[in-house]
């Protein structure tokens, strides 16, 4: 768990220095729906060395997907099994 004070790019940073496997994310948006969402810091990694653009890859968002809360635990369970 990030308790700094900035923004997502540097928790991004953080997360990717400590070696996190994943990332649960819910910004005001995703609670507002009764989500969060999963970002698998590992499958993005690959990813990112197929892809020749930030575009192409963003665009895809193949290594980040959304969950009702209460489906977390298992999500994270079954990426993490990946």
């Amino acid at each position: 768990m990030y308790v700094g004070t900035a923004g997502m790019k540097a928790q991004m940073k953080y997360a990717d220095k400590r070696g996190a496997a994943l990332v649960v994310i819910q910004g005001s948006d995703e609670k507002a729906r009764g989500e969060v969402q999963i970002k698998d810091l590992r499958l993005g990694a690959e990813l990112a060395s197929n892809i020749a653009s930030h575009e192409e890859y963003a665009s895809q968002r193949l290594a980040q997907f959304s969950v009702p809360e209460a489906d977390l635990v298992s999500a994270v369970k079954k990426a993490l099994a990946r």
